[in-house]
């Protein structure tokens, strides 16, 4: 498996995991906060950017595997998480394998099991890709899951999210994407959560229509010790619509909270 990454910044390891079909570059708006305080890790999922992909059928563990190869590969014996969405899935399955290996742990809107109506969905979006349907067209689909009804109105927050998603130079391939939606569609940690020994923060927008509220709650109610922040105004992904309230929550976990 070849990743790609980036270091940026010294401290405490930081390792960032994106979501479905996102890459390094979707922590762009909170790297240099976190980069000031701790060594910040970021990179390309299997299946995403400019990493290759499992051509075999896969799970999530093997995806957690590969992020900790990589912090294997940097020398790093223990790191914060931060998991958004699949990136979550990832974060959790890592906590319950790896618990050694993991300090602190935020789950961004993500859940403990992938819902039978975002499998249907997400198969949906990865049958699009393949059929060829314009990226740009594809992306603006996307986005309606993504951000809330206040950030739609604003207008040019995601009409200039739909014009850089179309233009990136590494953008999604439908193998990549379809089994990314595959491995998701078999995750289901509700049984193992009591496993997770790290202190967990779970930080979800009230808006989300994505991953639900209630299907975040899961996370709190099963994690021991863990508690959850709920954000006005925010969807799915919080760390774009809100990035300095997004850093100000996790740095205040990471640093502050005891």
């Amino acid at each position: 498996m070849q990743l790609y990454y980036e270091v940026h910044g010294s401290g405490e390891p930081l390792l960032l995991i994106a979501g479905l079909g996102a890459d390094n570059s979707s922590w762009g708006g909170v790297v240099k906060v976190f980069s000031k305080r701790f060594q910040t890790i970021i990179f390309d999922n299997p299946g995403s950017g400019r990493s290759s992909y499992f051509k075999k059928p896969h799970t999530i563990r093997h995806l957690a595997d590969e992020a900790v190869k990589l912090l294997d590969y940097l020398g790093i014996k223990r790191a914060h998480l931060i998991g958004h969405s699949m990136g979550g899935y990832i974060a959790q399955e890592i906590a319950i394998n790896y618990p050694k290996r993991v300090n602190k742990l935020i789950l961004e809107g993500t859940a403990p099991v992938s819902s039978s109506r975002n499998n249907a969905l997400f198969f949906g979006f990865a049958k699009k890709l393949k059929e060829k349907e314009t990226i740009e067209k594809w992306i603006t689909a996307w986005s309606s899951w993504l951000f809330s009804p206040k950030t739609f109105d604003s207008g040019s927050f995601v009409k200039t999210f739909i014009k850089n998603a179309s233009k990136y130079p590494y953008p999604l391939t439908p193998e990549g994407f379809k089994a990314q939606v595959a491995v998701m569609a078999k995750f289901d940690a509700r049984s193992r959560l009591s496993g997770i020994k790290a202190k967990t923060l779970i930080i979800e927008g009230e808006d989300d229509i994505l991953i639900l509220p209630d299907e975040a709650r899961i996370l709190v109610k099963q994690i021991p010790g863990s508690r959850i922040q709920l954000i006005k105004n925010a969807a799915h992904d919080v760390h774009l619509e809100n990035p300095s309230l997004f850093t100000k929550l996790a740095v205040e976990f990471l640093e502050n909270d005891k």
